[in-house]
């Protein structure tokens, strides 16, 4: 019995799981009222360690405005995501919230402002996230990104 117990622990995985929380408050005045504003953030992220990325954003939507986060990999190197970097863009249009995947031309509908990409789906080659919004009115947006990554993890078969 002492055996099997020690060879059951030794089965056992131990994970801890870390995250890092990036805040991108809200996006800087336009010229003109219907005018197009964006600010592109540096995405780090340690492929091999990602659990999961989770962006929410807050946003006040309605059918004049838009908000929307375009995920890639700025291969050009200028800091600013263009749509042909852009493979994955979630966000809020005329009141709706949705997830379009640019690689593969499927676009989804979804229930909720908070979007989780998990291991799978997250593309290494990935550097650059960029927040955009359109629209009139007042608009007070914010998106949190939030990164699950295992700290360490001791696997003993």
């Amino acid at each position: 019995m002492k055996h099997f117990l020690i060879v059951l622990c030794l089965g056992l995985a131990l994970a801890v799981h870390a995250s890092a929380r990036v805040v991108v408050s809200a996006l800087p005045e336009a010229v003109r009222p219907d005018a197009e504003v964006s600010t592109n953030i540096a995405l780090n992220v340690n492929a091999a360690r990602l659990q999961t990325l989770t962006f929410s954003v807050e946003f006040e939507s309605c059918v004049t405005n838009e908000v929307l986060v375009a995920l890639g990999a700025d291969t050009d190197g200028n800091g600013d995501l263009s749509l042909y970097e852009t493979d994955v863009v979630f966000g809020c249009d005329c009141g709706a919230w949705y997830c379009a995947d640019l690689r593969t031309g499927e676009t989804t509908q979804q229930s909720t402002n908070v979007i989780v990409i998990g291991k799978r789906e997250f593309d290494p080659a990935w550097n650059l996230f960029k927040v955009i919004r359109r629209g009139f009115g007042e608009i007070d947006e914010s998106v949190a990104l939030d990164e699950e990554r295992v700290r360490f993890d001791i696997r003993v078969r």
